[in-house]
């Protein structure tokens, strides 16, 4: 199977507006799984320190920050505190 990349401004035009929502939400996941593993590395933290830090499996901490896994509300706050700090969650 041959893969075709479309550039993103060609492929959002085209989308409803449902689409374009579940796009938004997804990026904000991204955001912050992008922000976890940043402060790991700031830290000087392997992903197996932080799995003893923080009583979650390597593997899983692997999996969330490779986004092959979606991490539940409870683990993303473990890993924030693991690391000193705290993970907010807004309504709007």
């Amino acid at each position: 199977m041959k893969n075709i990349t479309i550039p993103l401004k060609d492929f959002l035009p085209n989308i409803t507006k449902k689409e374009r929502e579940f796009i938004n939400q997804e990026k904000k996941y991204y955001q912050i799984v992008v922000s976890l593993k940043k402060k790991r590395k700031e830290l000087g933290l392997t992903q197996k320190k932080l799995s003893d830090l923080s009583n979650i499996p390597r593997t899983t901490i692997t999996r969330v920050e490779s986004g092959s896994r979606n991490a539940t509300l409870q683990t993303l706050m473990s890993l924030a505190h693991a690391m000193g700090s705290t993970f907010e969650l807004k309504l709007t």
